[in-house]
């Protein structure tokens, strides 16, 4: 059997747009299987889906690790800074681990992020992280932004 090739972070979105397609596939599926499709029914952007998909990925190497939920306000911009309470030191560290992430991978982003112990900075690292892939879906035109 030949040997799986090296992540990179191309791949890593490859893997994260199929699994966003899988989650869509499934919810249509729900809609119009099981519940009929009601109106005012609520459910995921694809951001928030993304989240997931990334909260995943961090449980894999964190199995305790409980990502808080995602809360899109659409007239908001997209916030790109960590929670105010962490330091600058901090900030410096997580947003120095988002650059790992995009030049070499998600693993290596991942387990490094994991080595600090610290489940406060692995959320500000997993919303920061999607906030960037994010961004770069829809730039590749791969998602629609959410208005």
């Amino acid at each position: 059997m030949a040997e799986a090739p090296i992540s990179t972070i191309e791949h890593d979105i490859i893997d994260l747009e199929k699994k966003l397609q899988e989650k869509k596939a499934d919810l249509e599926r729900e809609k119009i299987g099981g519940s009929g499709g009601l109106a005012g029914e609520d459910h995921p952007s694809e951001k928030e889906m993304l989240h997931e998909a990334v909260g995943e990925k961090i449980k894999e190497h964190i199995p305790a690790y409980q990502p808080k939920s995602l809360v899109v306000q659409p007239s908001t911009p997209i916030a790109t800074e960590p929670p105010s309470y962490l330091s600058q030191e901090l900030k410096d560290k997580i947003k120095e681990i988002v650059q790992l992430v995009f030049s070499k991978n998600l693993e290596e982003g991942i387990k490094e992020i994991v080595k600090t112990g610290n489940m406060a900075i692995i959320d500000a690292f997993h919303d920061i992280l999607v906030d960037e892939l994010y961004n770069q879906l829809i730039e590749k035109r791969k998602l629609d932004k959410v208005e």
